[in-house]
């Protein structure tokens, strides 16, 4: 990865904090122009964690054309989402926060991906979190 040697702090909702490279920090247009230090007080640690190595990933990912490449990052994309469904709704709301487009539409892919082929009640079911 190419790093700009910046590096910036995030700190989560619940105390967490991270120390990033600023291209990480980059790929949320809500963090764009932050300063060294950002507190995002929606976003707990563990989600924050995911949004991290979710960024870092598609940071690190070569920008070229090649297949298997895009094959790489897309079956690690798909990995990327297989977790439990709270883990899943946070990052929703956390890339919606954060302003990460292809984070977002990951993670609602996904649920949506999981409601499929489901009747309204599984779905009520599904979506209720408490």
């Amino acid at each position: 990865m190419s790093s700009s040697g910046r590096k910036i702090i995030l700190k989560s909702s619940d105390g967490e904090v991270f120390e990033v490279d600023e291209a990480v920090v980059l790929q949320s247009q809500t963090m764009m122009e932050a300063d060294n230090e950002i507190t995002l007080p929606k976003v707990p640690g563990e989600i924050l964690a995911k949004v991290i190595d979710y960024c870092k990933k598609h940071v690190e990912a070569p920008k070229t054309n090649c297949f298997t490449a895009t094959d790489e990052l897309k079956s690690w994309d798909r990995d990327f989402v297989n977790v439990p469904k709270i883990t899943l709704f946070g990052l929703v709301v956390a890339a919606e926060l954060l302003k990460i487009e292809g984070l977002r539409d990951l993670a609602c892919g996904k649920v949506a991906d999981n409601l499929k082929s489901k009747t309204p009640a599984q779905i009520r079911e599904y979506l209720r979190t408490a």
